[in-house]
């Protein structure tokens, strides 16, 4: 990736000289009406900018909103040399970017992720999307000029949030024996080493595959069972429950086929307050996970941990997919 990516306590304190670096013909910060509340004052006095708010919610993160920023973005007259930071979670951090790569054929990009879960993951790695049938269905390539990770923002995040970025954090301690061991090791609060070692660990693969033509794809571990599980649930599931629950699920498809032991999985989903079940239909959830745009010429596809530390893409039957889904549904029992 080509933009810099600042993690440490304090690192927010910098903003203002690193904006002052890109020379902005002008800046506007886009946040959610939740984010506005607790932050923005902070953001605002260190750099002079404009504001546009999205209401807070996954369902938000839409075309409709799309149009009504770059709407204002014209009158504003925003141009290709000016400066739009994303200040928020997943949803701020994708459907900014995402504004960005498109307006005017792309503007520069900053991104101040508040969230855990936007700090280890969505604003890493340079995707952008919004929701159309589908989670982040439509969506580019886009690479920020910055990303500026401060666990300074954890101090206002519900716990709930906490659990839901621990969802990718546990993704991240499947596929890396490095972060697996410090999870194994330390109790369970977040210190600015654990999220180092996740971006650091995605970096490392973006670096190689930006655009997801094949090793980043291990990255989607978890992730199209959960996409399928957040759909189906109309995103009442959140994003790092679902995930959860795909790990899960992945990991009982792997027992089948590479003789993994499931419950690595289900001890650390339990350990940090995640879910391992679900309680909706396991055909329903096959049908919305066929529509994920992770899959290649109609197959379901899946990233199935073979140990902790390595992972394997394949394609899976419906018939092994159903079984687990079945598996994990509440009332029966798993791993």
């Amino acid at each position: 990736m080509n933009g810099d990516i600042e993690v440490g306590e304090g690192i927010i304190e910098y903003l203002n000289e690193i904006v002052s670096e890109l020379s902005p013909h002008r800046t506007v910060v886009i946040t959610d009406s939740k984010v506005h509340d607790l932050w923005l004052d902070d953001v605002l006095e260190r750099i002079d900018a404009e504001v546009l708010v999205i209401p807070e919610g996954e369902e938000n993160k839409s075309l409709d909103h799309v149009k009504t920023i770059w709407n204002k973005l014209l009158e504003m007259d925003f141009t290709r040399k000016s400066l739009l930071i994303a200040l928020g979670g997943g949803m701020i951090t994708d459907v900014s970017a995402f504004i960005s790569s498109t307006f005017k054929r792309g503007t520069k990009l900053g991104l101040i992720p508040t969230t855990l879960l936007a700090q280890v993951d969505a604003a890493i790695g340079g995707k952008t999307g919004i929701n159309f049938n589908g989670k982040n269905m439509i969506g580019t390539f886009y690479e920020p000029n910055f990303v500026l990770i401060d666990p300074v923002f954890m101090d206002t995040l519900p716990e709930e949030e906490i659990k839901n970025g621990f969802g990718e954090i546990l993704k991240y301690a499947l596929l890396s024996g490095d972060v697996y061991k410090k999870l194994r090791e330390d109790d369970e609060s977040i210190d600015v080493d654990l999220i180092k070692r996740c971006v650091e660990y995605k970096t490392d693969i973006v670096q190689e595959d930006l655009r997801e033509s094949g090793l980043r794809r291990v990255l989607n571990l978890g992730h199209t069972v959960g996409h399928g599980i957040e759909k189906l649930s109309e995103y009442g599931v959140k994003h790092g429950e679902a995930v959860s629950i795909g790990l899960m699920v992945n990991s009982l498809i792997a027992q089948e086929v590479y003789g993994f032991d499931p419950s690595i999985t289900r001890d650390l989903l339990e350990r940090y307050g995640l879910p391992h079940q679900h309680d909706l239909p396991p055909e329903a959830i096959l049908d919305c996970m066929r529509d994920d745009k992770k899959n290649w010429f109609d197959e379901t596809i899946l990233i199935l941990p073979k140990k902790v530390g390595e992972v394997d893409i394949k394609e899976v039957s419906d018939e092994l997919i159903i079984r687990c889904l079945k598996e994990t549904k509440e009332g029966e029992k798993d791993g």
